[in-house]
């Protein structure tokens, strides 16, 4: 069926859904499916519809049926899945995409069920087990080759997760066996979790719901971590679905764990965080490594360093060293770059993306895939027994597992001599890290986030990283906002962590999303001064002041003593040129603070744009007395004393601008109104022409657009002119005099 036919009749069907008109979704899906000739789900649709007759025919007489509703929505979901099923047939054919590549091939395979392969596997892993050569006296390179076999079959049967849909219950009950079982090993058991999410992001299965509800209710902690990171992702995407009543009443169940509060806390803020991701990777590629390399140069011409005889404790020791550190600016920048590892931001994807070029991250399964020691590649080979540092990578907790392989297969490539310098210096730090964390009264907690953090970091690298990412539903391209999920609302109200995801949002500057978050929070019944100073600040750089003046007057109301609510407040006031509301607020602050130089500006300001240039005099003099240095109040002050013809002092002020700061063209342009106005035309013209030279900027093709923007500036202010004593038929005539002459 064509493509486009079929999308719009899918967004139809989904549209009779939402608006409960389910005759009309089962027609239109009968008709899709007749349309194809798949007859096994037309008899689907029609055993679904003859329930939904039943139930109308049950309502028309006017019963009591409590479950209504609920029935009402199964069916939707019903059709809706039915749909599902039926696009991914039309697709399979010829879609080139990643997923229907994988799914044609594994349709040629299916004379194995995934339960057979799983048992297949099994069997393999434990062939390819140490125990397994110990008893049977394998020689090594055949163990290495059932080791290789093994991999194979993993990568095999995380495709036929990924692509398999729906799971049906042989699948169901075989992969239930995996996530509760002892005969997997444990990051095989990830591996499945995370075939389960990646294929859950393609088409909604309420199965895949309940096996990761089962991985989360595991005993092992990143299994656990794993399911929960997973529920979440694919509760968000599919949030308009419907689940079962029975998969929705084993997360309720599950939501009663000891530790739920903490790991929903804990996993969404997690997720948020990711947002920051791109600025934390862009700050350090176009801020600390440029400084870092204008140091380099200084660092060996000053303490003379031998880099290859490099000593890092000599580094830190040596006071040059930090002397030009702190005076370059990177000092703080590295510190800044610390705090953010500390609160969990991703510092390390800039750094390992050109890492991602490995054949291995070809395959989407080993981006997925839980580091462990016994991989094949770590065993012998060309660039000998990696073991030992297979080993020491798995006990780092800094990095997560694809950085992990990375840095694996980046040493591979090292000279054996580097290699043992920089694993000295890796092993170093991380016994550091295992002593602080062994002295931590909180590692259990810390160690649990720490887990979340990292595989939250490496499914967000296979959307960020992956060659073929875009062919894939990417859940943080949007963000992943668990407050537009239902089941998860008692959650936020419950637990603070609405809270927290705002002030996250907010202190980083993401304020749409902050927004998003602060309206949740009022429609649950937050108040308070300080939410709404925050709503009015998002609203504020976001650009709508008027709704940043509202939030900030409820802030007023119920403080009326912040200073930063009524600067704020005013300076919305004035950019919305309401210089009177603007003005009531600053008198307020004025009178609290008679020493600050900026309130005066601001009076002034407001003053200025009420035509009362004597009073605005006063309050530039005001500012002027009181922060000389910075010469903020000589132009506007210059500017009102013109207004007011005082044209000695105005003459005064402006050429203490031009003498002590680099004129602008708006001074050229004042200076050139103030010589008008003294009866000076030659000295107009003069700093007119140097008005229109700065606005070229010395680019002569630019000529007549500084020309126009002279002449329309020259319109705009000819009722300042006037006011200044300047015959008003003289300026047009004045003006084309200059263009003669330049």
């Amino acid at each position: 069926m064509d493509k486009k036919i079929f999308k719009e009749s899918k967004d139809r069907i989904r549209r009779y859904v939402a608006e409960h008109r389910l005759r009309d979704a089962f027609a239109l899906a009968r008709s899709l499916s007749e349309g194809m000739m798949n007859w096994e789900l037309s008899r689907e649709i029609e055993r679904g519809e003859e329930s939904y007759r039943y139930m109308l025919d049950y309502a028309s007489r006017g019963a009591e049926d409590p479950g209504r509703s609920a029935m009402v929505a199964d069916l939707g979901e019903k059709v809706l899945g039915v749909v599902d099923r039926l696009e991914r047939e039309n697709l399979k054919g010829d879609a080139s995409t990643l997923y229907y590549n994988t799914l044609r091939y594994e349709d040629l395979q299916r004379g194995a069920s995934l339960p057979e392969i799983l048992r297949d596997y099994a069997k393999l892993s434990n062939d390819a087990s140490l125990f397994g050569f110990a008893v049977s006296g394998v020689h090594s390179d055949a163990a290495k080759k059932l080791m290789t076999e093994r991999e194979a079959l993993e990568r095999r049967i995380f495709n036929r997760i990924w692509v398999t849909h729906p799971l049906d219950r042989a699948d169901v009950e075989a992969l239930a066996h995996v996530i509760s079982g002892e005969l997997y090993a444990g990051y095989f058991k990830e591996l499945v979790v995370w075939g389960l999410i990646l294929g859950g992001l393609h088409y909604h299965d309420p199965a895949r719901i309940d096996l990761l509800l089962d991985a989360y209710g595991s005993d092992m902690g990143r299994l656990s971590a794993a399911g929960l990171i997973g529920l979440m992702i694919l509760m968000h995407t599919w949030r308009r679905r419907v689940l079962p009543r029975r998969v929705v009443a084993k997360l309720d169940a599950m939501k009663e764990r000891k530790g739920w509060r903490e790991d929903f806390r804990t996993v969404y803020m997690e997720l948020v965080k990711t947002v920051d991701t791109d600025r934390i990777t862009r700050k350090i590629r176009d801020e600390v490594v440029p400084e870092m390399l204008k140091l380099k140069p200084e660092i060996d011409k000053k303490i003379n360093l031998n880099i290859e005889n490099l000593d890092s404790a000599e580094m830190e020791e040596n006071p040059q060293w930090q002397e030009m550190m702190e005076s370059s600016g990177l000092a703080d920048k590295l510190k800044e770059m610390s705090e953010i590892q500390e609160e969990g931001g991703d510092v390390m994807l800039g750094t390992f993306e050109r890492l991602k070029t490995f054949p291995f991250f070809n395959e989407p399964a080993n981006w997925f895939l839980p580091f462990h020691t016994d991989y094949s590649e770590f065993s012998g080979g060309a660039s000998g027994d990696m073991q030992p540092v297979a080993e020491l990578m798995a006990a780092a907790p800094f990095l997560c597992d694809s950085d992990k392989y990375s840095f694996m297969f980046s040493l591979q490539h090292v000279p054996a001599f580097q290699r043992d310098m920089m694993l000295s210096q890796f092993k170093a730090q991380g016994e550091q890290l295992a002593e602080l964390q062994a002295a931590s009264l909180t590692s259990g907690n810390a160690d649990r986030k720490n887990v979340i953090n990292k595989q939250v970091q490496n499914i967000y690298r296979f959307f960020r990283l992956f060659r073929r990412k875009g062919e894939f539903p990417n859940p943080f391209e949007s963000g992943v906002n668990l407050s537009e999920v239902p089941l998860f609302a008692p959650d936020l109200r419950e637990i603070d962590v609405l809270e927290l995801v705002g002030q996250f949002y907010f202190s980083h500057g993401y304020y749409s999303q902050a927004l998003e978050v602060f309206r949740r929070l009022a429609e649950d019944g937050a108040t308070g001064a300080e939410l709404y100073q925050k709503t009015g600040y998002a609203y504020q750089k976001t650009g709508d002041y008027e709704s940043a003046v509202e939030y900030y007057k409820r802030a007023e109301m119920l403080d009326s003593r912040s200073d930063w609510t009524l600067r704020r407040l005013s300076r919305c006031l004035m950019l919305l040129h309401r210089p009177e509301e603007a003005l009531e607020r600053l008198r307020i602050l004025e009178e609290r603070h008679p020493e600050h130089a900026a309130t005066a500006l601001n009076i002034g300001r407001c003053l200025v744009e009420l035509g009362r240039y004597d009073d605005a005099i006063g309050e530039y003099y005001k500012a002027e007395y009181l922060d000389e240095k910075s010469g903020k109040a000589l132009r506007p002050l210059a500017w009102c004393l013109l207004m007011e013809r005082d044209l000695g002092q105005s003459r005064k002020y402006y050429e203490k601008v031009i003498g002590a700061f680099s004129p602008t063209q708006e001074d050229y342009l004042n200076m050139g109104h103030l010589a008008l106005a003294e009866g000076n035309f030659k000295e107009a013209m003069n700093f007119y022409s140097l008005n229109v030279t700065a606005r070229m900027d010395g680019d002569t093709g630019r000529r007549t657009e500084a020309i126009d923007g002279f002449i329309a500036d020259m319109r705009n202010d000819a009722p300042y002119l006037k006011r200044a004593g300047v015959d008003g038929e003289l300026i047009p005539l004045l003006v084309d005099s200059l263009l003669y002459g330049i």
